[in-house]
């Protein structure tokens, strides 16, 4: 390139282009800042920060063999920039990807035009403006020729799109919810799409938050033989850019009246919005369905799946009362790159009901916040999905692993979360139902006279589903209190118990902490202590819970404690919720996602007094455990020293030396 527009870098473009740490940049710099070989001094600042010449670093590190790319120089102009592009800025992005664009279309250099010649070209390209001519008019000459050198060393146009499309997003650390996908996040939705796409499927329809890399990846995956539909405005003209570097056909303008389409979309596509923008525009992509299409919408849970209030609900109950939403799925967190802890749900999409009441329609539902996006998992859960979406016959032809069918008229006069039990479960022992019965007598039979109780038998018991613990707390079943922030001067050997986050590792050292009663009260006037059946838990390092089954303890803030309500306890025990926190996911605000296990009501009391049996049966088996440990150390400390001896069995005792 000429020296106008030489390529400029930082150092951490440069730890990249040599694929080292970005420290190691820094101690080349220093380190070989004089001699015969020095590191290439900075030709400019860029807010304090040094800028370099790429092709000079380049070659510096193949001339000293510095790093761990051989191909260093020809990687440059992957990696640097020109002096006068900002990377960070949309606009200049899209001139580049327009170049890259106009070469492919042409199917030649772009480098060596003069600026009419650039234009005409453009124009002969995009008559229309559709998606280059405008950003090629004010595209600077330099430009096209480092365009022409990112296509050679990024092997393909398109390649070269992509790279810069990745380094824009870097820079949009900012995007929360509206940022790019992660790896799992687009293998998840292209699975989901893939089994949208039917027979009759003749276009894709892309939303405008679908990125043009994601877009053609989907289209790859389905079959590039489908029609391309691209959102209106820049997004669109960014997706056609991208079809014309792949190679892609834009749509033809005859559309078969038999066909139908599919709908991508990622919402928000700002990172502004709120919980009633994302469901505007959901509304507006279910209205805009014609009547065999299908759709797939990503968007976070706090919008989609989570419990709404007010405005917010009634905007989303709208949407539900079309019919059209045939599936909703909550995902884990992890699925978005600029928001790792945020968790992301689908709505999928497909033609209405027909003429059946509301009252009898049914939605498939599932909660997966706690299931690793294997392979396996991803193909189970879209194929609950696709039985979700089929006929009567179809849903009850099919094994559901992942969904339930819950009825629409339960999720529209629901305020808690609309994937409220339906969490898959990972149970220890993962045993079928069905196959429960005849385990629980045999590990009943295994424990021989320490059996406890009568034997269970079978019964016609409707059992209640699994609950986030936001369902449970709206619903008013449970109450969640905060721990008492106590000052370690407090601390006494006697008085009330305290307990706080660290005890519920080892629950036998409850009761080593005390509070003096009267100067608590003193000082913390308005606290309360426990009650019988309340479940202390804490969310870190990693959940653990205690069931307190006296009450009037103290609990110690991070601590916290769930109290079931005793005249509604909607199905809770406080064993099994201590039980299902130890192997739920912690982290920040994680606990009001925590699925929770239910009973049906007639069986709270019996199953606490059998849970009560078995844990103090278990206590006794475990001192008598210790016991035998103590003993056996002992008796073989005894004879090796020769202090005890033993007789034979027949013989009554032992004798003692003197």
């Amino acid at each position: 390139m000429s020296s106008s527009t030489s390529l400029l870098i930082g150092l951490t473009g440069i730890a990249r282009l040599a694929g080292v740490q970005r420290p190691v940049a820094s101690v080349w710099r220093s380190r070989f800042s004089t001699g015969e070989d020095a590191f290439p001094s900075a030709v400019k600042q860029n807010d304090g920060h040094p800028l370099f010449d790429a092709i000079d670093v380049a070659r510096w590190l193949e001339r000293t063999e510095h790093g761990n790319n051989p191909d260093a120089v020809a990687d440059a102009a992957a990696t640097a920039a020109p002096s006068d592009f900002d990377v960070s800025d949309a606009a200049d992005v899209d001139v580049v990807d327009a170049l890259l664009a106009l070469r492919t279309a042409a199917g030649q250099s772009v480098g060596a035009m003069s600026r009419a010649e650039l234009t005409a070209l453009a124009l002969e390209v995009d008559p229309g403006d559709a998606f280059l001519r405008a950003e090629i008019e004010r595209a600077p000459l330099g430009w096209a020729e480092w365009a022409d050198v990112l296509a050679d060393a990024a092997y393909t146009a398109a390649q070269g799109a992509r790279v810069i499309e990745r380094r824009h997003a870097a820079t949009r650390a900012s995007a929360g919810s509206a940022g790019p996908l992660t790896p799992v996040g687009e293998n998840l939705v292209i699975t989901l799409v893939s089994a949208l796409v039917s027979p009759l499927t003749s276009r894709l329809r892309i939303g405008a938050g679908i990125s043009p890399a994601f877009a053609m990846d989907v289209l790859r995956e389905v079959g590039d033989e489908l029609d391309v539909e691209s959102p209106a405005g820049e997004a669109g003209r960014r997706i056609r850019r991208r079809l014309v570097c792949e190679a892609i056909a834009t749509p033809s303008s005859a559309v078969d009246e038999t066909s139908s389409s599919v709908h991508i979309h990622r919402l928000p596509t700002d990172s502004w919005s709120d919980a009633a923008a994302v469901l505007r525009d959901a509304d507006e992509i279910a209205l805009a369905l014609a009547s065999a299409d299908r759709a797939l919408i990503v968007a976070p849970s706090w919008a989609f799946t989570d419990a709404l209030a007010g405005a917010d609900d009634l905007a989303r109950t709208t949407v539900l009362r079309s019919g059209r939403v045939r599936a909703v799925v909550r995902f884990g967190p992890g699925l978005v790159a600029t928001a790792p802890r945020e968790s992301m749900s689908v709505w999928v999409l497909g033609p209405p009901v027909g003429e059946v009441p509301i009252a009898e329609r049914f939605t498939a539902i599932a909660d997966l916040t706690d299931v690793d996006l294997s392979a396996a998992a991803r193909h189970d859960v879209t194929s609950d999905v696709v039985a979700a979406m089929g006929s009567a016959r179809d849903v009850r032809a099919h094994s559901f692993r992942f969904a339930r069918l819950a009825r629409t008229s339960s999720l529209l006069s629901s305020r808690g979360p609309l994937t409220a039990g339906s969490t898959a479960r990972r149970s220890r022992s993962a045993v079928a139902d069905q196959e429960l019965p005849a385990r629980i007598d045999r590990a009943r039979d295994a424990l021989g006279p320490d059996a406890p109780g009568p034997a269970p038998v079978a019964a016609d018991v409707v059992a209640l589903p699994a609950a986030r613990v936001d369902g449970l707390l709206a619903a008013r079943h449970l109450r969640a209190l905060g721990g008492i922030r106590v000052d370690s001067t407090e601390f006494s050997s006697s008085g009330l118990v305290a307990v706080s986050a660290d005890d519920l590792d080892d629950p036998t050292r409850i009761g080593e902490r005390r509070v003096e009663p009267l100067e608590f009260a003193t000082r913390h006037p308005s606290a309360k202590l426990t009650l019988p059946g309340d479940v202390i838990f804490r969310t870190s390092p990693t959940p653990r819970a205690w069931v307190d089954v006296d009450g009037s303890k103290v609990v110690v803030y991070p601590a916290r404690v769930l109290r079931i309500d005793a005249s509604d306890s909607g199905g809770l025990v406080p064993e099994l919720i201590a039980a299902d926190i130890a192997t739920s996911r912690g982290g920040a605000g994680a606990w009001r996602r925590w699925m929770l296990r239910r009973v049906a009501p007639s069986q709270v009391a019996p199953l606490r007094a059998s849970l009560t049996d078995l844990a103090h049966r278990r206590a006794e088996l475990l001192r008598r455990v210790d016991a035998l440990d103590i003993y056996t150390d002992l008796l073989a400390s005894g004879i090796t020293s020769g202090v005890v001896t033993l007789t034979e069995p027949a013989a009554s005792a032992a004798s003692v030396k003197k």
